[in-house]
């Protein structure tokens, strides 16, 4: 063990001195590509003496007390168990970081730190590598690691870390554009879960009827109100997720429960954040004629029914948030992952495999969350236009259906709504991913 010890401490005391001074350190981090600003820190720890130089006995214990926390940082980076990190370990790793690597970034670390070209890391070469650093986990290890000065700083490296708002004003723009596309169903949906009785549960009655009244154009109503609404909830939802993980990782330990649980809060977070525009909407667009805006029904609820009227059913939403972004960012990650790892040799998806993975995400997200969905536009829009008020809460809502219309009427118009957002997802998730490799490389 002594004999290693000093072979690294070699590496850093460059004059041979016996004792390393902080430019040796600087210039031996910046020769492994490593940030060189924490040299400052590394040795105000293992400096115990305050003279300046770190000379062996104190590099010894200093490397000791880092390499109890090296290896469990490297079993969690062993995502195959193997004893080795992989290309595809290395992939997955970085990309739970949202770092969102390209092939050539991961190519080019391995490169780096797979000193005697095995393509795969042992050990013993992570150690040699990080040995000074403080990894603890993930998030920390990304900051010692990829990120520098806002860019990565292991030598030659393509891509930039996605920051913060990457991920945000990715999920925005993707949502809207995705929306858009999707908005004739979207509009169906609504149409079909609020008053499918009345098109005799007929999707294709359905659109002719309002075709027939509104036009073509009336396959996109509400769409404006609907992008207000939508681009803040992504963006939200999107840029949320990961810290929203990462804390409630930090609370409760990391697993699946946990990964769940940050998925479910990250919606009900965003969810709750623009939910007056969801319910202004929903009524915009299935009661025509009612309101000439989102100002004039925002202020004429308001005056008729109060402003709390403004938040009636938030805890509905809240329910149905719950089963739906946790399939829906569960079922997408953990698709994601098999694909990298099965078929695409750790590489990052393209766009026609994005639209796959993101129309799994949103069929999984539709059938965990359909049936609160429905219930709480069904107790949003009863009294309004005209519609009778039949339910005393989202419960009684759902009893009720399921006593007179069977466990199918819980999901009565679920085709519909798949046919929406499946597509629909299957657009955000691929956008998503292509706007944020942009934001990257652009900013």
């Amino acid at each position: 063990e002594d004999a290693r010890l000093r072979r690294m401490f070699s590496k850093y005391d460059k004059d041979l001195s016996g004792a390393i001074d902080k430019a040796e350190l600087e210039a031996a981090l910046k020769e492994a590509r490593l940030p060189t600003s924490h040299a400052g820190d590394i040795f105000e720890e293992a400096d115990l003496d305050k003279d300046g130089k770190i000379d062996f006995d104190e590099f010894r214990t200093f490397v000791i007390n880092k390499e109890a926390t090296l290896k469990s940082t490297f079993s969690q980076f062993d995502k195959s168990k193997t004893g080795y990190i992989t290309k595809e370990d290395l992939f997955k790793v970085l990309d739970e970081m949202d770092l969102h690597p390209t092939t050539k970034d991961v190519e080019l670390l391995m490169g780096i730190l797979d000193d005697d070209h095995t393509g795969q890391i042992s050990y013993d070469e992570f150690r040699e590598h990080f040995a000074l650093l403080n990894p603890v986990d993930f998030s920390k290890l990304a900051d010692e690691w990829m990120h520098h000065s806002g860019e990565s700083v292991i030598g030659g490296i393509s891509s930039k870390p996605a920051q913060k708002w990457h991920t945000a004003a990715s999920g925005g723009i993707a949502a809207a554009i995705s929306r858009t596309v999707v908005a004739p169903l979207e509009r169906l949906r609504m149409q079909m879960s609020i008053d499918g009785a009345k098109y005799n549960n007929s999707n294709v009655q359905a659109l002719k009827a309002m075709v027939e009244a509104e036009g073509v154009g009336g396959l996109w109503r509400g769409n404006g109100v609907n992008m207000v609404r939508i681009i803040p909830q992504n963006a939200v939802a999107f840029g949320i997720r990961a810290p929203t993980k990462q804390l409630i990782e930090d609370t409760f330990g990391k697993g699946p429960l946990q990964t769940l649980a940050g998925n479910s809060a990250s919606g009900m977070i965003c969810i709750s954040a623009v939910y007056p525009l969801d319910l202004v909407r929903g009524r915009i667009t299935t009661s025509p004629g009612v309101y000439s805006g989102i100002g004039d029904a925002m202020s004429k609820i308001a005056a008729a029914e109060g402003v709390g009227a403004l938040f009636k059913g938030i805890s509905h939403a809240n329910v149905w948030a719950i089963p739906y972004y946790a399939a829906t960012f569960g079922s997408y990650t953990t698709a994601k992952s098999l694909y990298v790892e099965r078929f695409h040799d750790g590489k990052s998806p393209g766009p026609v495999a994005g639209l796959g993975l993101g129309m799994v995400a949103g069929c999984c997200g539709v059938v965990a969350g359909y049936p609160f969905e429905a219930g709480r536009r069904k107790m949003q829009m009863q009294g309004v236009g005209g519609r009778p008020v039949l339910y005393s809460s989202l419960a009684d809502c759902l009893v009720k259906v399921a006593t007179q219309e069977g466990v199918a009427g819980l999901f009565r118009g679920v085709s519909a709504n798949i046919a929406k957002m499946a597509p629909a997802s299957a657009i955000t998730f691929a956008c998503y991913e292509e706007i944020l490799k942009t934001l990257k490389m652009t900013f």
